[in-house]
């Protein structure tokens, strides 16, 4: 945990390091003549890369990519790595200056998603200090409580949302720095020799002990808590991905998703900038656009999508799109089908579940097999499944793989203190990482007496390189989030599966786990088996207290809209009464009795940017609700 002390001593250190500006030396006295075709600044970044001993950040990174592109977005085009380093480096002194020249103040930064985000960010973490994102679409309310609960030290933004932030800003005696894009990518930026950069940033020494970000968490099950991500937890997140999902510099990622959680942050977008890739970034989620540039339509050869990474409803609307545009057309289908199968090596779903509907029709359209995985903000990714699929590797609706590189996963019996049923260990190329087509399996330690062909259930607990160290200024949460022996308690049920060489995720055990009759029912699994159902738009499943049962399952459902054909006029609504009965009929065919849902209907299940449901809320407006039960 990092005291206020150590802060202090941390911003001296740093302030030592950047008036040395003896960097090269330190690393090898004969890099001041460089007899290579690489320039000194590439020399350096490459010899601590080797080292191994130092994280190095992925804006350190861009010197060895200076003249490819890093960024295209709709408003700026494209921009190279040097342009995006050189403006980063251009904000950073002035950031210096505002936080008078201390390291390790917070920043917090509110831009669209295009390139003034990452060179905020980059900026951010060039002069030492510790960037907080923040949300476009969160409200004044939300932006004030992570601004505040954060004490960042300085507010940095972009014109568009100057009128929002000022009068927070003054609120909270915060400085507002207004940036603009044109000035940091001028021809004054641009020319900023890399070897100064990097010779006026910390050594790896002081990256190697800081934390790099406040993450806040979702709160969907709790109130926000700031999750400090150190360098060295973001390097282990950033190699992990990279290995598991063969990021290369020929990558060209798609995103569209929100910057304020770590699938936004690191999976789409600091992954590919450490591998050198290029990254298109949209304006925000927009089907249509999405489809423009996963069918690369009007686009020149050298922006063609090779990586896609959404959320369900991200998939889900992508569907209706192309239900609405492509579905009557023979030929737009097969084109699309071979098109997404041929030039298009991975698409990655993530942030919430999966339905099984959504991962079958998808493949259906484009022959891709959603590659699912599971993380946290405080983890970061943590299963994953694997890019390679055979025997012993296959993605299958519904489950998350194996333990990523350097992560270590353990199942535990959540009634029995200190009684693990399952530890699963995931290695660079080792095991189901391997990188040749060896069907290798998992490496796993069961606990003695079970079954090796039945399932373990328990909670799941992590640890590893990759696990963050402490809640931003919650010592009391810090603390109870973590065993004694170092290993993080996510809080979430999970099931691994040995005929299928794969882990499940149950859900949450605050909300997801329902305690019915003596059993323990996953409210995740009734939700995937409901969509199963072609009345079922949405549902979410929630535990309500009952003084006989303990808990009652109940299915909130929204129930599919039947649109007439455009050519005949065919398609009639079914009456709700008749629905309810038919949908009720359904699942005694499906549910045993023990975990048979109530059915309550309601127009909306409200969801989240990443499509999470707040079951708390939820279970608190439904207990409000006047709404009467399908009997």
């Amino acid at each position: 945990m990092i005291s206020k002390r150590m802060l202090r001593i941390q911003q001296r250190s740093f302030l030592k390091l950047i008036s040395s500006r003896s960097l090269s030396s330190s690393l090898n006295p004969d890099f001041s003549s460089n007899t290579t075709q690489e320039s000194r600044a590439q020399q350096i970044v490459n010899a601590e890369i080797k080292s191994g001993i130092n994280p190095v950040p992925v804006f350190k990174r861009a010197v060895l990519n200076n003249s490819k592109i890093a960024i295209k977005d709709a408003i700026n085009g494209e921009k190279t790595y040097t342009e995006l380093l050189t403006g980063s480096y251009k904000l950073s002194t002035q950031i210096s200056d505002i936080c008078e020249k201390e390291s390790l103040s917070r920043v917090a930064f509110l831009c669209n998603n295009d390139i003034s985000y990452t060179i905020s960010q980059w900026a951010t973490w060039i002069s030492g200090q510790i960037a907080v994102p923040l949300c476009k679409s969160h409200p004044s309310e939300l932006l004030e409580f992570y601004i505040n609960d954060s004490q960042s030290n300085l507010i940095v933004t972009t014109p568009e949302f100057e009128e929002r932030l000022k009068p927070i800003a003054e609120k909270l005696k915060k400085p507002l720095k207004i940036i603009e894009q044109s000035s940091l990518l001028d021809q004054e930026a641009i020319s900023i020799d890399e070897d100064t950069i990097i010779d006026n940033i910390p050594k790896g020494s002081f990256y190697k002990k800081s934390p790099a970000m406040i993450v806040y968490t979702s709160g969907t099950t709790s109130r926000p808590k700031g999750v400090m991500i150190s360098y060295s937890s973001l390097e282990a997140q950033i190699a992990s991905l990279k290995h598991a999902w063969n990021i290369q510099p020929n990558d060209t990622i798609l995103h569209s998703l929100p910057l304020h959680h770590v699938h936004g942050v690191i999976n789409a977008l600091l992954v590919p900038l450490s591998a050198g890739s290029r990254v298109t970034m949209l304006p925000k989620f927009d089907p249509d656009n999405v489809w423009t540039n996963l069918l690369n339509i009007n686009m020149p050869q050298k922006d063609r999508v090779t990586v896609y990474m959404g959320v369900p409803t991200s998939y889900s609307y992508l569907i209706q799109e192309y239900d609405k545009l492509f579905s009557k057309s023979t030929q737009m289908k097969e084109y699309i089908r071979t098109h997404c199968q041929n030039k298009i090596r991975l698409m990655v779903s993530g942030s919430a579940p999966l339905p099984q509907t959504i991962f079958q029709r998808w493949k259906d359209i484009t022959g891709h097999k959603l590659l699912e995985r599971y993380g946290m903000t405080e983890i970061g990714m943590c299963l994953s499944n694997t890019l390679k699929e055979n025997k012993e590797r296959s993605r299958l609706p519904g489950f998350v793989g194996q333990p990523l590189p350097g992560v270590n996963v353990r199942i535990v019996n959540p009634d029995i203190e200190n009684d693990v049923l399952l530890e699963a260990k995931g290695d660079f190329n080792k095991g189901v990482w391997s990188q040749t087509d060896e069907e290798e399996k998992a490496v796993l330690k069961i606990k003695p007496g079970l079954a090796s062909d039945a399932e373990i259930i328990g909670s799941l607990e992590v640890k590893g390189p990759s696990v963050f160290e402490e809640y931003w200024d919650r010592p009391k949460e810090t603390q109870s989030a973590f065993r004694d022996d170092g290993w993080f308690i996510t809080g979430d049920s999970v099931c691994y599966d040995p005929t299928v060489n794969s882990f499940k995720i149950m859900g949450r055990n605050s909300v997801d786990i329902i305690k019915s009759r003596g059993y323990k029912i996953s409210a995740l699994e009734i939700e995937t088996k409901l969509l199963e159902n072609p009345l079922v738009e949405d549902c979410a499943v929630i535990g309500v207290a009952d003084e006989v049962l303990g808990q009652k399952v109940v299915a909130l459902v929204v129930y599919r809209e039947i649109k007439p054909d455009a050519k005949n006029g065919n398609g009639t609504q079914q009456p709700q009464t008749d629905k309810s009965l038919a949908l009720k009929k359904w699942c005694e065919s499906k549910f045993a009795s023990y975990c048979m849902p109530s059915i309550t209907v309601v127009n909306k299940i409200p969801r989240n940017q990443m499509g999470k449901v707040n079951k708390v809320d939820l279970l608190e407006d439904f207990v409000k609700a006047t709404t009467t039960p399908v009997k």
